[in-house]
């Protein structure tokens, strides 16, 4: 082969690359708008309103081909990536019961460095209404992080502060004079899980969670960078 025709595969093969990457980039930005339009508008007035089964089944093959076409990294790798402030736009997680309990547009996640996040939501139980913060701690393993719940306080009437603000208030203690009153038997305090970021990016993060604490299942939390 002569060096003008190695050349010229070479630069065929360079742009048959191109064309490949610049495609999958393409699909993985209109995965994501797809995911995200989804849940928007399958998001319920409450938390728990979101667990519907049909919803799941069209989002599950659609997070499927976007972890697919994503590069393979663990979960320290992605780590650096999931600290920072999320808005959760859909779940199917336990929540509270029908018709009370978070507000379905106004919870957030604020992970920390440290190895430890803040849940922050707006609740309303009939006419009551107050900012519930839960505290979880984390440790890496090679493909999720594994979790414990800490701390649950609450602060009356609902705040529209910074998440981020809000969640290093509860770690500094501000609200420890209303330790959440959770019914005998239903505090989530000391119960153990796992949460794996299947997908995180600068845009969205995708998280499966569950474990014995928390039932038999595997729920899917879809979260926007906030």
């Amino acid at each position: 082969m002569t060096r003008l025709m190695a050349a010229l595969v070479l630069i065929f093969s360079f742009s048959v690359a191109q064309v490949q990457a610049d495609d999958t980039y393409d699909r993985i930005q209109e995965l994501k708008y797809e995911i995200l339009e989804i849940s928007f508008n399958a998001q319920g007035e409450y938390d728990s309103d979101d667990n519907n089964l049909e919803v799941r089944q069209r989002l599950d093959p659609l997070v499927e081909e976007l972890i697919s076409l994503a590069p393979p990294r663990s979960e320290q790798q992605k780590l650096v990536d999931v600290i920072g402030t999320w808005y959760q736009v859909w779940a199917d997680g336990p929540g509270g019961p029908p018709g009370q309990g978070a507000r379905g547009d106004s919870i957030w996640q604020v992970v920390f460095p440290e190895g430890y996040y803040w849940n922050v939501a707006r609740n309303q139980y009939g006419p009551v209404q107050n900012m519930g913060y839960l505290r979880g701690k984390f440790s890496v393993n090679t493909d999720s992080l594994a979790i414990e719940f800490t701390k649950a306080v609450f602060n009356p009437q609902w705040s529209f502060a910074e998440p981020t603000r809000l969640a290093m208030l509860a770690e500094f203690g501000a609200f420890d004079a209303n330790p959440t009153p959770f019914p005998p038997g239903t505090s989530p305090i000391g119960k153990k899980g796992y949460l794996a970021n299947v997908y995180v990016d600068e845009d969205i993060r995708i998280c499966r969670g569950g474990g014995t604490d928390f039932g038999d299942n595997t729920y899917l939390y879809i979260l926007e960078r906030d």
